[in-house]
Formats: C-alpha cells, sequence, structure tokens
C-alpha cells in the first residue's frame, strides 16, 4: 500500500522482475527489437523489454525510449500525446512535457513560467535505434554486442524479395525459442504438415563452427512436398540445404539452398528470426523473409511462416521449464543436440547467464 520512507539505492530492475538479478543485468547489454518503426508516428507507444515498460515518441529530433513513467507522480507517459509543434511529449496526468532527450521543458500548472526547471525531473532514457524498419532497444549505456548485420534486409539488392510476418507472442523464455529454431531433429515429427519428411529421421554429422558473433551449422536435409500446406502425405522431396548463423544471444539467420533440375527450381530463401525477451517467459518473435526466386509472392511467404509457426508453438510453450536449463545435466542429450549444448556453454562462458546468485 506504501512505499517505504527508508531510503534505499536506485535500481534498474524493474518491479516484479522475473529474470534472475544477473541474468537481467546481462541480457540488459544488448540490444533487443520491442517494435517498428512505423507504429511510432503521431502518437506515442509502450512496448515491454526485460519486464521494462518502455515508452517510444518520435519528436522533429528523433526516436526516444525512455522508461514509461513520469517522474512527478509516476502515471504512464505511453498514454500522453505529443504537442502540436513535436517538440515534445505530454504527460497525461498533469501536463509535464518531455523533449527528445527526456528532459522536463514545462510544467503547466506552475503560475510563474519563467522559473527553471529542474535538471532532476527528466525521464530515464535507454538506447534506441531503428535497423530493417525494427526499433531496437538497449537498457545499458554500453552495448555487449552489436546486433545482428544482414545486409539484405537493408534493400540495397533489387534481386531479393522481402517480407515481413507479422510479430508473434511465444509463451516461452526466448532461449527456448532459439534452440527450437536451431533444432534439426524436430522437423520430421513437429513440421510434417509443411516442410517435414517423415521418411527422413536420420541427421547427419552436421558441420558446426564458431564464428565473432555466434555459432553457425550447415547440414543437408531432404524435404517432404505437399500438395498443400497441413497435409501429412508427401508428393515429392526436395533437397535443401541448411545454414544457420545464430548472432548472440537471439537472433537468427537460416539459409535454404534449394537444388531443382530446372533454373527456376534452384533457388535461396533466408529466414531471419529474433526473439526479443518481454519478460522470463515470454517472447516477441520478429521475422523476416527473403528469397531471390522470381514471381514469388510475398503473401505466399509470410503464409508458409504462420503455418510453421503454428507448428512450432504449441510444442515449445509446452517444453517444461520454460526457461532454458544452462546446467548441462539438467536434461537428456541426444547426438543431433550438439549445437544447442555449445549454445548453452557459451551463454554462461561468454555472458554469465545462469550464474548463482549471491546470498548473504
Amino acid at each position: 500500500m506504501f512505499v517505504s520512507t527508508e531510503k534505499t539505492p536506485y535500481s534498474e530492475l524493474p518491479r516484479d522482475c522475473a529474470f534472475s538479478e544477473s541474468d537481467w543485468h546481462a541480457l540488459a547489454g544488448f540490444w533487443h527489437p520491442i517494435g517498428y518503426s512505423e507504429e511510432v508516428g503521431e502518437k506515442p507507444i509502450r512496448a515491454t523489454l526485460l519486464d521494462v515498460d518502455i515508452v517510444l515518441y518520435r519528436t522533429n529530433k528523433g526516436l526516444t525510449a525512455a522508461k514509461d513513467i513520469c517522474m512527478h507522480r509516476g502515471a504512464a507517459m505511453s498514454l500522453g500525446w505529443m504537442d502540436s509543434e513535436r517538440n515534445n511529449i505530454i504527460c497525461p496526468f498533469h501536463g509535464l512535457h518531455y523533449d527528445h532527450s527526456g528532459q522536463c521543458t514545462r510544467i503547466p500548472s506552475m503560475e510563474d513560467q519563467s522559473k527553471p526547471i529542474p535538471k532532476s525531473i527528466k525521464l530515464i532514457r535507454y538506447q534506441c535505434c531503428e535497423r530493417y524498419g525494427l526499433i531496437w532497444a538497449c537498457l545499458k549505456e554500453e552495448e555487449t554486442c552489436p546486433m545482428p548485420d544482414w545486409p539484405i534486409l537493408e534493400g540495397i539488392n533489387s534481386d531479393w524479395t522481402v517480407t515481413r510476418p507479422p510479430v508473434s507472442i511465444w509463451e516461452t523464455s526466448a532461449p527456448r525459442h532459439v534452440e527450437n529454431f536451431n533444432d534439426v531433429a524436430h522437423f520430421s515429427f513437429v513440421h510434417k504438415g509443411t516442410f517435414g519428411n517423415m521418411n527422413y529421421y536420420g541427421i547427419p554429422n552436421y558441420e558446426m563452427w564458431k564464428t565473432d558473433v555466434g555459432l553457425s551449422l550447415r547440414m543437408p536435409y531432404t524435404e517432404g512436398v505437399r500438395a498443400s500446406l497441413g497435409e501429412t502425405d508427401t508428393i515429392g522431396e526436395r533437397n535443401v540445404l541448411y545454414t544457420k548463423n545464430l548472432t548472440y544471444p537471439f537472433s537468427m539467420e537460416l539459409v535454404m539452398e534449394y537444388e531443382g533440375e530446372g533454373e527456376s527450381d534452384s533457388f535461396t530463401l533466408i529466414a531471419y528470426d529474433i526473439a526479443s525477451p518481454v519478460s522470463s517467459r515470454k517472447t516477441a518473435v520478429y521475422q523476416f523473409l527473403a528469397t531471390n526466386r522470381p514471381g514469388t509472392k510475398p503473401e505466399d511467404l509470410i503464409m508458409f511462416q504462420n503455418f510453421v509457426n503454428s507448428e512450432d508453438i504449441p510444442v515449445v510453450e509446452s517444453q517444461r521449464p520454460e526457461e532454458l536449463p544452462l546446467d548441462i545435466s539438467a536434461e537428456i542429450h541426444i547426438p543431433a543436440d550438439k549445437f544447442s549444448i555449445q549454445y548453452r556453454k557459451d551463454l554462461v562462458k561468454l555472458f554469465n547467464l545462469g550464474s548463482p546468485e549471491l546470498t548473504a
């Protein structure tokens, strides 16, 4: 009901944080997508990252990301609006104005408007930038790693058709989603209504290597071809070479190189996937699809990807615990899991994730 009169040091951790303190601080140093650029126009919007509620607003000086709290009485700034000159966001409670830097520029209830406003009345800002049509945020002043570098999504090469399925919310942790995306043994079982091949269970000892930004693997697979989505019977097969490139901690690129008899049957399809941790057990998944196959309709790519997601989601959301076990002995592993085993080891070794909490 009340906040104690005892003064406590400021903490970056959000109230009722679902992450351990050490994991939150580690993840806060990465760039995570929290929305699409076009969503922030005339009105501010609210986003959530790592249990932190964030207001996004756009002034004449650009985009700002800040904690969604007015410093006066704690109202949500995302319920406010922009002034007519688009210089300030206005608090919906008492009308306090905040500029691009988060500094309060006006308090309407002050009788003498000539009096200076204390510099301490300032929103808590976060790093943000826009790339690939996404808004990315980093909750620390210094980044741990750069965001993924995907030139095709910059739109420079006109040979590629690029499209974007709608963001989807998965009721699981971001690393559980990442492991599913990079898992190669589930295709024939989970995706028997799309590309999985029920006649192709065996997984070869695929190639895997470390990169400057993450992990990669390469593996051939024989996909099943179906007359329509959802059918389990195959009408044919096609060979594909999968190359998966993971950028730490939660960004993936899947390059699919298809072989065909004719020139039009040989093409490349790339799926980009970023898992953004809304909370410890809730993940926003942002995806892009790009292909150099002539005549491809974007709506067909989106429909297919949405169906693939619909196959994955119930299985991944059923995993327990929802959080990813970083103690390798906590789950049983099979040879096809070598990528996920290395991923878990890297999260611990490189970023100290999953470290035990210090107790008094």
